[in-house]
């Protein structure tokens, strides 16, 4: 036992150490809204930027799943020690992913139980990113609102609110950005322990998912209904994958509409006769 924990306690130690590397889609937006005129549009801001870092904390299981290995990984393969690392090494995602899917091969042999674990993991992934979408939403509601109230009435410090509002939209594109490059390194890690499942049931990825009801990765088609008696964690494995793609999709989305919408503002302000030049 006490070798056990001595073990953990370095696997540990190294993890930290490659805190200080920059992970994948590190959180490394800095605040560039001065927040003045509109704070409570901010906070939804804030908000983001808190979900952006809980999901950098969730993407060191790769780094620490890589780090681990034999007993001191079977130790440590539960989500709890996910948030013991803020960082991964640039690079690695590629492997992380492969880690992924060994190491719960690794803690659970059982094919329903383990497909039950993933599917769980899946499962907290995607109400992150859920999270993450509707502060991001809630951000652009009320920099919107109030981008509308100044066009309708124009005042001396019309540049001033305006900055605020341009500033927060764009830090918020930035945030989802960056929240978009660790989604997609999440999905990958995912991919390939869902394509190893569908492997162990004599299928394809996309059979599977079809079998599920639940829309292939990139379909915009409704979920097909179920064409074969699957388990119910199997199941809920294949939907929570189709899930996951969906909302990295959505993420995406919801970055360019708001980049899109900055720069049309913009234009407009420019078009008012307001120098927006700064």
């Amino acid at each position: 036992m006490k070798t056990s924990i001595r073990t953990g306690g370095k696997v540990l130690a190294a993890s930290f150490a490659l805190a200080s590397c920059a992970a994948p889609g590190g959180t490394s937006v800095p605040q560039t809204t001065r927040v003045a005129y509109y704070p409570q549009c901010y906070q939804s801001v804030a908000l983001l930027r808190q979900q952006d870092q809980q999901f950098q904390q969730t993407m060191a299981v790769n780094t620490l799943a890589g780090a681990a290995g034999g007993a001191a990984l079977g130790a440590l393969i539960g989500r709890d020690w996910q948030s013991a690392l803020i960082g991964a090494a640039a690079g690695a995602v590629t492997a992380a992913a492969a880690t992924y899917a060994s190491a719960r091969l690794q803690q659970q042999p059982d094919d329903e139980l383990r497909r039950g674990t993933i599917a769980g993991d899946m499962y907290h992934d995607s109400g992150e990113l859920q999270r993450a979408v509707v502060a991001a939403r809630q951000a652009d509601n009320c920099y919107s609102s109030a981008y509308n109230q100044l066009v309708a009435g124009l005042r001396s410090d019309a540049v001033q609110r305006f900055t605020e509002i341009d500033q927060g939209e764009r830090e918020v594109g930035a945030i989802l950005a960056e929240y978009g490059k660790k989604t997609r390194a999440s999905v990958q890690q995912y991919e390939v322990a869902f394509d190893q499942e569908a492997q162990r049931l004599n299928t394809t990825p996309n059979q599977l998912l079809s079998e599920a009801g639940a829309p292939p990765p990139g379909s915009r088609g409704p979920a097909q209904r179920p064409a074969k008696a699957l388990s119910q964690n199997t199941r809920q494995m294949a939907q929570n994958y189709s899930k996951l793609n969906q909302q990295v999709s959505e993420i995406n989305q919801e970055q360019s509409t708001i980049e899109r919408t900055a720069n049309d503002r913009r234009n407009n302000m420019r078009a008012l006769g307001v120098d927006v030049s700064a």
